[in-house]
Protein backbone atom coordinates (compact mmCIF):
# COMPACT_ATOMS: atom_id res chain seq x y z
CA UNK A 1 0.00 0.00 0.00
CA UNK A 2 1.25 3.45 -0.92
CA UNK A 3 2.26 5.94 1.74
CA UNK A 4 1.15 8.82 -0.48
CA UNK A 5 -1.20 11.10 1.44
CA UNK A 6 -3.24 13.32 -0.82
CA UNK A 7 -4.22 15.73 1.93
CA UNK A 8 -0.52 16.38 2.63
CA UNK A 9 0.44 16.87 -1.05
CA UNK A 10 1.21 20.56 -1.66
CA UNK A 11 -0.03 20.80 -5.29
CA UNK A 12 -3.33 19.17 -4.30
CA UNK A 13 -3.75 21.52 -1.34
CA UNK A 14 -2.97 24.57 -3.50
CA UNK A 15 -5.57 23.47 -6.06
CA UNK A 16 -8.19 22.90 -3.35
CA UNK A 17 -7.41 26.29 -1.80
CA UNK A 18 -7.83 27.88 -5.24
CA UNK A 19 -11.25 26.26 -5.71
CA UNK A 20 -12.37 27.33 -2.25
CA UNK A 21 -11.17 30.90 -2.77
CA UNK A 22 -13.03 31.07 -6.11
CA UNK A 23 -16.25 29.94 -4.43
CA UNK A 24 -15.78 32.57 -1.71
CA UNK A 25 -15.08 35.21 -4.38
CA UNK A 26 -18.51 34.62 -5.89
CA UNK A 27 -20.14 34.86 -2.45
CA UNK A 28 -18.44 38.17 -1.64
CA UNK A 29 -18.42 39.85 -5.06
CA UNK A 30 -21.42 38.29 -6.79
CA UNK A 31 -21.39 37.60 -10.50
CA UNK A 32 -20.65 41.05 -11.95
CA UNK A 33 -16.99 40.14 -12.44
CA UNK A 34 -14.72 37.09 -12.07
CA UNK A 35 -11.61 37.05 -9.92
CA UNK A 36 -9.45 37.08 -13.07
CA UNK A 37 -11.38 40.00 -14.54
CA UNK A 38 -10.97 41.91 -11.30
CA UNK A 39 -7.22 41.21 -11.30
CA UNK A 40 -7.08 42.43 -14.90
CA UNK A 41 -8.93 45.64 -14.05
CA UNK A 42 -6.67 46.31 -11.06
CA UNK A 43 -3.55 45.73 -13.20
CA UNK A 44 -4.83 48.13 -15.88
CA UNK A 45 -5.67 50.75 -13.25
CA UNK A 46 -2.13 50.44 -11.88
CA UNK A 47 -0.60 50.71 -15.35
CA UNK A 48 -3.00 52.55 -17.71
CA UNK A 49 -2.16 52.01 -21.37
CA UNK A 50 -0.12 48.87 -20.70
CA UNK A 51 0.00 46.24 -23.42
CA UNK A 52 -1.81 42.93 -23.12
CA UNK A 53 1.54 41.17 -22.71
CA UNK A 54 2.57 43.50 -19.86
CA UNK A 55 -0.74 42.97 -18.09
CA UNK A 56 -0.53 39.20 -18.66
CA UNK A 57 2.82 39.20 -16.84
CA UNK A 58 1.44 41.38 -14.05
CA UNK A 59 -1.42 38.99 -13.30
CA UNK A 60 0.41 35.73 -14.02
CA UNK A 61 -1.37 34.54 -17.18
CA UNK A 62 -0.06 33.36 -20.50
CA UNK A 63 -0.72 35.73 -23.40
CA UNK A 64 -3.45 33.62 -25.05
CA UNK A 65 -5.41 33.26 -21.81
CA UNK A 66 -5.02 36.97 -21.11
CA UNK A 67 -6.19 37.85 -24.63
CA UNK A 68 -9.38 35.84 -24.11
CA UNK A 69 -9.86 37.47 -20.71
CA UNK A 70 -9.38 40.93 -22.23
CA UNK A 71 -11.94 40.21 -24.97
CA UNK A 72 -14.54 39.05 -22.42
CA UNK A 73 -13.89 42.09 -20.24
CA UNK A 74 -14.13 44.43 -23.25
CA UNK A 75 -17.48 42.81 -24.17
CA UNK A 76 -18.72 43.55 -20.64
CA UNK A 77 -17.88 47.21 -21.24
CA UNK A 78 -15.32 47.36 -18.42
CA UNK A 79 -12.18 47.75 -20.52
CA UNK A 80 -11.21 49.15 -23.89
CA UNK A 81 -8.38 48.32 -26.24
CA UNK A 82 -6.66 50.92 -28.38
CA UNK A 83 -3.86 50.50 -30.86
CA UNK A 84 -0.62 51.39 -29.16
CA UNK A 85 0.92 54.68 -30.30
CA UNK A 86 4.37 53.20 -29.67
CA UNK A 87 3.77 49.88 -31.48
CA UNK A 88 0.86 49.54 -33.92
CA UNK A 89 1.08 45.74 -33.62
CA UNK A 90 -0.05 45.80 -30.00
CA UNK A 91 -2.97 47.14 -28.03
CA UNK A 92 -2.99 49.43 -25.00
CA UNK A 93 -5.55 48.64 -22.32
CA UNK A 94 -7.61 51.29 -20.58
CA UNK A 95 -10.49 51.19 -18.12
CA UNK A 96 -13.89 52.41 -19.23
CA UNK A 97 -15.95 54.58 -16.91
CA UNK A 98 -17.94 51.44 -16.06
CA UNK A 99 -14.72 49.56 -15.29
CA UNK A 100 -13.50 52.34 -13.03
CA UNK A 101 -16.83 52.43 -11.22
CA UNK A 102 -16.86 48.66 -10.79
CA UNK A 103 -13.37 48.83 -9.28
CA UNK A 104 -14.50 51.53 -6.87
CA UNK A 105 -17.50 49.42 -5.89
CA UNK A 106 -15.62 46.13 -5.51
CA UNK A 107 -12.21 47.01 -4.09
CA UNK A 108 -13.89 47.94 -0.82
CA UNK A 109 -14.75 44.24 -0.54
CA UNK A 110 -11.10 43.15 -0.76
CA UNK A 111 -10.64 42.97 3.00
CA UNK A 112 -13.90 41.06 3.43
CA UNK A 113 -12.80 38.60 0.74
CA UNK A 114 -9.32 38.15 2.19
CA UNK A 115 -10.80 37.58 5.66
CA UNK A 116 -13.21 34.97 4.25
CA UNK A 117 -10.39 33.11 2.48
CA UNK A 118 -8.22 33.06 5.60
CA UNK A 119 -11.01 32.68 8.18
CA UNK A 120 -9.42 29.60 9.78
CA UNK A 121 -6.08 31.37 10.32
CA UNK A 122 -5.04 33.89 12.93
CA UNK A 123 -3.27 37.12 11.94
CA UNK A 124 0.24 35.69 12.35
CA UNK A 125 -0.65 32.59 10.31
CA UNK A 126 -2.14 34.75 7.54
CA UNK A 127 1.00 36.85 7.37
CA UNK A 128 3.16 33.71 7.36
CA UNK A 129 1.08 32.11 4.60
CA UNK A 130 1.30 35.23 2.43
CA UNK A 131 5.06 35.42 3.00
CA UNK A 132 5.54 31.73 2.16
CA UNK A 133 3.41 31.95 -0.99
CA UNK A 134 5.30 35.05 -2.13
CA UNK A 135 8.56 33.15 -1.57
CA UNK A 136 7.22 30.02 -3.34
CA UNK A 137 6.25 32.16 -6.34
CA UNK A 138 9.54 34.05 -6.40
CA UNK A 139 8.12 37.48 -5.53
CA UNK A 140 10.62 38.07 -2.72
CA UNK A 141 14.12 38.12 -3.97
Amino acid sequence: MSRFRLLHHLPHLLRRAHFESDALFAQVYGDAVTSRQLALLVAVRQRPGASQSQVAQDIGLDLNTCSDLVLRTVRKGLLRRERSAADARSFSLLLTDEGSQLLEDTTTKATEYQNAVAARLNKAEREQLVALLRKLLGFDG
